[in-house]
Parts: structure tokens; sequence; C-alpha cells
């Protein structure tokens, strides 16, 4: 009769693919946090040379804000 069980210090296969999937998201979500971040301030940047733009430059610091609490609450990113 043969044992369907796995030994302790070897995972399953679907664990290591279940495990290898959630890295890729993570990934390529983290890759999406810095895209967005760097465009913000780049942005940013020309705002603060103008006199203008006041309510979007309070846009960009709050959008700043929520990308590093994702990076912090999703991604573990401290």
């Amino acid at each position: 009769m043969a044992s369907h069980e796995f030994s302790s210090s070897v995972p399953p296969p679907w664990q290591l693919e279940y495990e290898s999937a959630l890295q890729e998201d993570h990934k390529i979500l983290f890759k999406r946090i810095e895209v967005a971040e760097a465009a913000t301030l780049t942005r940013r940047e020309i705002l603060m040379q103008s006199p203008d733009g006041f309510a979007e430059r309070q846009e960009t610091k709050l959008a700043l804000a929520k990308l590093r609490n994702l990076k912090k609450e999703v991604l573990k990113f401290l």
C-alpha cells in the first residue's frame, strides 16, 4: 500500500507551485508600486517648482502614503 504523505522536510509539489504563484503576484505588485512611486515623485517635483498645483501636491502626498502602506501591509516590506 503506497503512502500519499510526504516527508515533513520536502513540501508537496502543489505547495511549491502555490508558493511560487504567490511570490509572482507579489513581484508584479512590487514592480507596479515602484513604477507608481516613480511617476508620482516625478510629478511632485514638477509641482514643487510651480506656484499652482497645491491640490495636486496634496493628492501626490496621499498617494505616496497609500503606496507605502500597501508595501507594508500587503508585501510586508519594512
